[in-house]
């Protein structure tokens, strides 16, 4: 059984809520790129209760943001976990408009791809510059493969409440080129 199988099922029987983001959730929408860890969103609610499973999964977490935790694997086979945190408003609208997912034979639930946008848009944001090539290419390809229109009123809202105008710009530029 898959460790992403493992946290499911345990997650389920204690009625802990969740959505894949990050990389497996990219490569869900179309974009396949390499990923080396899982990521998970959460409501802040569960946050306790998602620090104990982890734990008794042998993880450590050592970067605690506050809103991102990040964990260390416990042992070279097993994925490194990232937990992003978000107040439950926030968390259940993203969550009832999510998306079923098969994900390394798991039935999972993944954010809709314009929340999912909307998430990498406020990471370029706040984003340290070693990751900001990454959440970059994942908006652009992510607008490109699913043929999202970039001038569209929908995403220029996007990119308005969640990124900057100069990212808006950079995307349209980049997918006006071709």
């Amino acid at each position: 059984m898959s460790f992403l199988a493992r946290i499911h099922q345990e997650a389920s029987a204690r009625r802990l809520r969740y959505l894949v983001i990050g990389g497996l959730a990219v490569n869900f929408y179309g974009y396949s790129r390499d990923t080396s860890d899982l990521d998970f969103f959460i409501s802040q609610n569960e946050r306790a209760e998602w620090m104990n499973l982890l734990t008794q999964f042998g993880y450590k977490d050592f970067n605690d943001g506050g809103n991102f935790i990040q964990y260390q694997t416990p042992d070279k086979n097993a994925w490194p976990v990232d937990l992003m945190l978000v107040q439950e408003k926030t968390f259940t609208a993203i969550l009832e408009a999510c998306v079923e997912a098969d994900i390394f034979d798991v039935k999972t639930k993944v954010p809709s791809l314009e929340h999912l946008i909307a998430l990498k848009l406020h990471a370029l944001k706040n984003t340290r510059m070693q990751r900001f090539l990454k959440d970059y290419l994942d908006v652009e390809y992510l607008i490109r493969i699913n043929r999202l229109d970039v001038t569209s009123k929908a995403i220029r809202e996007l990119f308005e409440k969640y990124g900057t105008p100069d990212l808006y710009e950079k995307v349209s530029r980049s997918l006006a080129e071709g």
